[in-house]
């Protein structure tokens, strides 16, 4: 059944559009933080700081994807409530204090609702098609060109979140198989 999950979720990482995947890593913090509530409510607090530290890598993707270029005051501010919900789930793996989950549960609950939202608004809907044939040109370089020289000798852009997600995938996939 392990392998049967582990492979769907493979399937979805790998065939889901970046904007999708943004609501997934959402998701996924969500999820681990209810998840470290219930450790701290049930006084495991190896499984409460484990889910904790789950919770904060996921916040650091969705942090290292900003485009603070592109992105301008909103990426600015999109990082400052990256921080902030670090630091509170630092302070609240200390303190033990579930309030402090609580507050990132609520900001980021909000931006997964705001973040979902966006995605189904027509502009939103071309963008992302329109970054899906950018990408897809880019997937077809050699290896070494979407590492980062094209064999032109320019550079390919810095991978995305979704690229970041499924290099993610692959390593857990591969410490669970024992694969050097």
């Amino acid at each position: 059944m392990q392998r049967v999950a582990s492979a769907y979720l493979q399937t979805q990482v790998t065939t889901t559009s970046q904007g999708d995947l943004v609501v997934m890593l959402y998701d996924g913090a969500l999820k681990f933080l209810h998840q470290a509530k219930a450790y701290l409510a049930a006084n495991d607090m190896a499984q409460k700081g484990i889910t904790i530290s789950k919770a904060l890598d996921v916040i650091n993707e969705l942090d290292c994807a900003l485009n603070m270029k592109q992105g301008g005051s909103l990426a600015g501010n999109l990082h400052g409530l990256y921080l902030f919900c670090s630091s509170q789930l630092v302070k609240a793996n200390m303190k033990k204090d579930p309030a402090m989950i609580d507050n990132v549960i609520r900001v980021l609950s909000g931006l997964r609702s705001a973040y979902a939202q966006i995605l189904t608004l027509p502009e939103a809907q071309a963008a992302a098609q329109q970054a899906a044939a950018n990408l897809h040109a880019t997937a077809i370089l050699p290896p070494r060109a979407q590492a980062g020289t094209a064999s032109s000798g320019g550079k390919a852009p810095a991978p995305g979140a979704g690229a970041r997600m499924r290099a993610m995938y692959a390593k857990q996939e591969e410490n669970k198989s024992g694969a050097p």
